[in-house]
């Protein structure tokens, strides 16, 4: 069959200008490639730690529980009160008035313990929020871990469809020589030029993608998106040989959520003491000393406490008595909520576990070589186009399956690491 002469020439219009695209964009990507910041994943992480909004804001209620600390510790419960009096009066003497003043300390000092046990539930808070911090770092370091590895995903697309553009340049070259020799038809090398404008056009799609999944990448990172970027790691594929029993066990020991409500319920349990030993007041020592008219000195001291009748510290007791029993329901809720996490994170990794090792190990040592194989046969003759093509197709699309069985199975293990709070692989 013989296209049209004007079907041919616009097929090949067409194919010119997508060619010229292509070539316009990647001029743009290598300059900004040249100008970007690398950075691995390690460096991302850091740099999300530095700039993540949320972290920002619980690290000032570290702060916060620091500074109740430091008022807990103090000996006092507070400052040392001078009252002073000043006063005047009418008196048989040669002036006819007398001059009185008097002046005293106070100081309330913390009995029964109290100031031990304020401490404690100082101690307790910080260590609660330090957890929260924690747990919030563990979302945003599986958040950027994620988009790092769908970014490396698409890179390594971006390098497939490079050498599949450079496969057909090569054909196109070679066709043409072939075709002015009289070898082939019109037929074939019109289906090489566009196959090979496709094969341009997929690539433009794949650094769109690219540079899409770097969009992300930098919102995460907290940079503008103008501010050029490219990322330096490998998606690599590491053994991971572990057990549900295992994995659960490792989150109820060191999942940070978990931990903090455990110090939110110690929190609360030295909270009960404090207030309990709160209803017995503390005592205000004071000394004073004064003079009436000029003539007597009185020197003494006292001390005072307020009877507790009225407030007996119940409702501060009772609000603490609440926040334990809240927090013990809520460390039972969390376990449950650990469990299923675990068990659905684990069902996950090993549904995609057994076919990356079947690729790893059987699939992917071939491919390259049948890809090599497939086209010296092609230029030698020893197959047309339809077959190359057919062949060509299939190993190429082995190759992107494979990579996004890799990504699958790093995004297992991320969740993995994610839900148990541990870490399972030393790649990255």
């Amino acid at each position: 069959m013989i296209y049209p002469a004007h079907h041919i020439k616009y097929v090949t219009l067409v194919i010119l200008l997508a060619l010229m695209l292509f070539s316009t964009s990647h001029v743009s990507m290598g300059q900004e490639e040249t100008k970007a910041e690398t950075v691995t994943l390690k460096e991302c992480i850091t740099i999300a730690f530095e700039n993540n909004l949320q972290l920002a804001a619980a690290r000032n209620s570290l702060g916060t529980a620091e500074a109740d600390r430091i008022k807990s510790s103090l000996l006092f419960p507070s400052n040392l009160k001078l009252n002073s009096i000043i006063g005047s009066r009418n008196a048989p003497s040669p002036t006819g008035r007398h001059t009185d003043y008097a002046f005293s300390l106070s100081q309330e000092f913390q009995v029964y313990g109290q100031r031990r046990k304020r401490i404690k539930v100082s101690d307790k808070m910080i260590e609660r929020v330090t957890f929260e911090i924690a747990d919030i770092e563990r979302d945003v370091i599986a958040t950027v871990k994620t988009n790092f590895y769908e970014a490396l995903t698409a890179l390594e697309i971006v390098k497939l469809r490079e050498y599949v553009e450079s496969i057909f340049q090569k054909l196109w070259d070679a066709t043409r020589e072939r075709y002015n020799a009289g070898a082939i038809s019109v037929l074939e090398l019109n289906s090489i030029h566009i196959g090979y404008g496709q094969a341009s056009q997929q690539l433009l799609v794949a650094k769109s993608n690219y540079q899409n999944s770097l969009l992300n990448l930098k919102l995460l990172l907290g940079k503008p998106r103008e501010e050029a970027l490219h990322i330096e790691g490998k998606l690599s594929y590491e053994k991971l040989q572990t057990s549900i029993e295992d994995l659960l066990s490792s989150a109820y020991k060191t999942r940070p959520d978990l931990k903090a409500i455990g110090f939110e319920k110690e929190r609360a349990s030295h909270e009960i003491s404090l207030r309990k030993a709160e209803i017995i007041p503390n005592p205000s020592v004071s000394g004073f000393f004064s003079r009436e008219g000029g003539e007597e000195d009185i020197v003494g001291g006292q001390v005072s406490f307020s009877i507790p009748v009225w407030d007996r510290k119940q409702p501060e007791l009772k609000r603490a008595r609440t926040a334990k029993e809240t927090a013990s329901i809520n460390i039972k809720k969390k376990r449950l909520e650990i469990q299923t996490e675990v068990e659905t994170a684990y069902r996950t990794f090993m549904a995609v576990k057994g076919g990356i090792a079947i690729y790893t190990d059987e699939i992917m040592p071939q491919v390259d070589e049948s890809l090599k194989l497939n086209e010296i046969s092609y230029k030698e003759g020893a197959i047309n186009f339809i077959e190359f093509l057919t062949v060509q197709k299939n190993l190429l699309a082995t190759k992107a399956a494979y990579l996004q069985a890799l990504l699958d199975y790093n995004s297992a293990i991320i969740n993995l690491e994610t839900v148990t709070g541990a870490k399972l692989i030393t790649s990255d």
